[in-house]
């Protein structure tokens, strides 16, 4: 080597001592995360420097001196020796590639065993992956186990070795990241994403305390509108059951909601409610809140847009703070446009969103009151004794006597415990009467109440609102019903049935009345109903109505009963509770053709 290209070597040696002095310093000090190559190629890089400052004809004597001398290597922290060999192999190497032909390369066989085949470590690798906290020793467990090593081939030390080479250690895999696909739904109520946020302290009850309040809510996937979000002092499950109930009420059953892995999503009474509603439930991975991202991305807008502002007013009670909420949704979610949602080229907010699809004929399904009330009953079995007695939850109560001796499903409201609803094999039976009353709410529910008293002023405009529309509404479905009746005229009983058909398109039987034999009341029930062959406990309960009330137009009653069964999905199973509201309806009928009658006097 010239002189010259030996000068230019010092140079580039000193550049990089300044570099490996602060590697060194970084090593000491952990100031610096290095690799650990990096670090392995400063200490060979100290020992060949050596080399570079000797003089031409006196290299040989040099190395066979450092050959003879003991290094602390600082990484492996451990004394180690090196032969001329490959101290002229660690010079020749530096001349060739500077500084990086002194880092190690991995082997060739790095993270391969001679004893271990492929499948094998395939198997370690996968078991690491699977759980990332086991260990060494009890992969080797598992494989000796399944028969794929014996026991004593493979060392602890040996399968570390493997998986570290691998990258296979608890950290990396830990800081793993993980890929997740934007997806939404292609219409409303395929999915909602539900969840609970902890909100801030609130004052409650007449001494002030400080608790913290949880907004609870429902968002559609599609159209990322809030099917109902409210504030609780508490996030129980009667408090999700209550956000749930009123967000269907609204808009209709969702196909499927998407959760978390909370205690009140999981448990077995809030599956029930989902499966009696026919909502299927998704739960995201643990400690995966990405996968439900939407609800996610719209708690952080609560918390920037109006928990922060909130908290700078004095709001004294919940229902103060539920009254700003709804209103700050209005006019700062529900109607203006979302960054996610785009129609025409055009930003659009979720009702607008949610309009498109109604107006693209999409329909929403909305359950029956006695669906939706009978879902959200809580549900345990009782046993009745030969005395036609249950007990439940300290409470004593009467059940018919059919049920003596028998096992039954009791479904309860857990904050009123007057009135149990009994079912006997899958088919609502009757209500049981109270004996004695020690306990008027369920154990599970605690002290927690029921609603939340609302006593703002906007609360009480807001409700009496409602009650306004929605009588009005009532109002507006009688009219409906009185435009399509028929127009009966003062004509002989023959000719009614000519006046119906004068009167519009839909015919309504006529109004000649005849007494309803109890077989024939038993045969149009049954066939309304579906059932082929009714029990004897059954005849009997249809005997009991047939009895109050024997006097049926059959047009009349056989149309009533048809109405009921296609608007009721659930007439079969609730038979008897609907027959419970047919004497009304009757009447109801009975009076309006009468007075349509009348009237055309």
């Amino acid at each position: 080597m010239s002189q010259q290209e030996t000068g230019i070597l010092r140079l580039k040696a000193q550049s990089y001592k300044l570099v490996a002095l602060n590697i060194e310093e970084a090593l000491i000090m952990g100031d610096l995360p290095i690799k650990r190559e990096e670090a392995i190629a400063y200490f060979y890089y100290c020992i060949v420097e050596e080399l570079l400052d000797t003089p031409p004809g006196r290299l040989t004597e040099k190395v066979k001196e450092l050959s003879n001398r003991t290094f602390y290597d600082t990484v492996r922290r451990k004394p180690v020796t090196f032969s001329e060999r490959t101290l002229f192999r660690m010079l020749k190497k530096y001349r060739e590639k500077e500084f990086n032909g002194l880092v190690p390369q991995p082997r060739k066989d790095a993270g391969t065993h001679p004893t271990l085949s492929k499948e094998v470590l395939g198997k370690i690798l996968e078991l690491k992956a699977e759980l990332p906290t086991r260990s060494a020793a009890k992969i080797i467990i598992m494989l000796s186990l399944s028969g794929k090593i014996k026991e004593g081939d493979v060392s602890v030390r040996t399968i570390s070795r493997i998986l570290n080479q691998k990258g296979y250690t608890r950290e990396s895999l830990a800081k793993q990241s993980r890929v997740h696909i934007k997806h939404e739904c292609e219409h409303i109520n395929e999915r909602w994403q539900g969840d609970i946020m902890s909100a801030f302290h609130l004052p409650y009850g007449q001494n002030g305390e400080m608790r913290m309040v949880y907004l609870i809510g429902f968002i559609d996937d599609c159209s990322r509108r809030d099917m109902h979000m409210e504030f609780y002092f508490d996030s129980t499950l009667p408090r999700v059951e209550d956000v749930l109930r009123k967000a269907i009420t609204k808009f209709g059953l969702p196909s499927e909601i998407y959760l978390d892995n909370a205690k009140v999503y999981i448990s077995e009474q809030f599956k029930l409610i989902c499966a009696r509603l026919g909502i299927r439930l998704r739960f995201c991975k643990p400690y995966q809140p990405a996968g439900k991202g939407k609800i996610e991305v719209f708690w952080k807008y609560v918390q920037s847009s109006f928990v922060t502002e909130i908290k700078n007013q004095k709001v004294k009670s919940l229902s103060e703070l539920n009254d700003l909420f709804f209103a700050w949704q209005k006019h700062e979610y529900t109607f203006r446009p979302h960054s996610s949602l785009e129609h025409d080229g055009n930003k659009i907010s979720p009702i607008k969103r949610w309009e498109l699809d109604i107006n693209a004929g999409i329909r929403l399904k909305y359950p029956s009151p006695m669906q939706l009330g009978e879902a959200f009953l809580h549900e345990t079995t009782r046993s009745v004794n030969k005395y036609g007695v249950i007990s439940f939850d300290g409470n004593t109560y009467e059940a018919p006597a059919e049920l003596v001796l028998k096992e039954i499903t009791v479904r309860y409201n857990p904050f009123r415990l007057d009135n149990l609803h009994l079912y006997y094999q899958g088919k609502y039976f009757s209500t049981a009467r109270v004996i004695d009353l020690k306990r008027e709410r369920h154990s599970e529910v605690g002290n927690i109440p029921e609603t939340y008293e609302y006593d703002s002023e906007i609360s009480r405009l807001y409700f009496k609102n409602i009650r306004i529309e929605y009588e009005k509404y009532l109002q507006d479905q009688l009219n409906n019903l009185q435009v399509h009746q028929p127009e009966l005229k003062s004509v002989p009983e023959t000719a009614v049935e000519d006046s119906l058909t004068k009167a519009g398109p839909v015919s309504f039987p006529s109004s000649r009345k005849h007494s309803v034999s109890r077989d024939e009341f038993i045969a149009l029930i049954c066939k309304t109903a579906g059932i082929d062959s009714p029990t004897f406990s059954e005849k009997g309960r249809i005997y009991e109505y047939w009895n109050t009330f024997k006097d049926f137009n059959y047009e009349i009653l056989e149309d009533i009963l048809k109405k009921i069964s296609l608007k009721n999905g659930d007439f079969n199973r609730n038979l008897f509770y609907y027959l419970a509201t047919l004497q009304k309806d009757y009447k109801d009928q009975l009076s309006k053709l009468q007075e349509v009658k009348r009237h055309a006097r």
